[in-house]
């Protein structure tokens, strides 16, 4: 998965109304991301993008017009850099450091369009529980350290 160096911008902050209706916290990271659209027959090609923020239950990621719809189910994969250092599990201890994926299976929750450009939000439907708890640790880590 390639990095667009021009596409890292500092993601977009939400409104106090919208973290208020959230369910779980977010962190605002610009991760690499690539997400492939499962429809029958397998033959999208995947959509390599950058995360404006992440939590356990959910990711927004920037979105090429047209490229997702609300409803469509994808494979989502976020690069993570010291993910499995978070990780409950025997993981952490045989993988390497350096680049770790995240790997889940999303629902597209919403797609607008927001100062310029289209962000979409997919809510994860099925995460390994290890990926989940570590994500969630990683999280609160982040946010302990504010």
């Amino acid at each position: 998965m390639s990095t667009n160096d021009n596409r890292l911008a500092a993601p977009c902050m939400p409104s106090d109304d919208e973290v208020n209706k959230r369910g779980y916290r977010r962190l605002p990271r610009p991760y690499p991301v690539e997400v492939r659209k499962l429809s029958f027959p397998m033959t999208g090609r995947s959509v390599e993008t950058v995360c404006c923020d992440i939590s356990k239950g959910g990711i927004c990621v920037e979105a090429p017009l047209h490229s997702l719809s609300a409803g469509d189910k994808c494979q989502v994969r976020v690069l993570i850099p010291l993910l499995n250092k978070f990780s409950p599990g025997f993981l952490k201890v045989y993988e390497n450091d350096a680049e770790q994926y995240l790997l889940a299976l999303a629902e597209v929750a919403w797609v607008k369009p927001v100062r310029g450009r289209f962000l979409a939000g997919l809510r994860f439907e099925n995460v390994d529980s290890d990926q989940s708890k570590a994500l969630e640790r990683l999280v609160e880590r982040a946010f302990a350290k504010i």
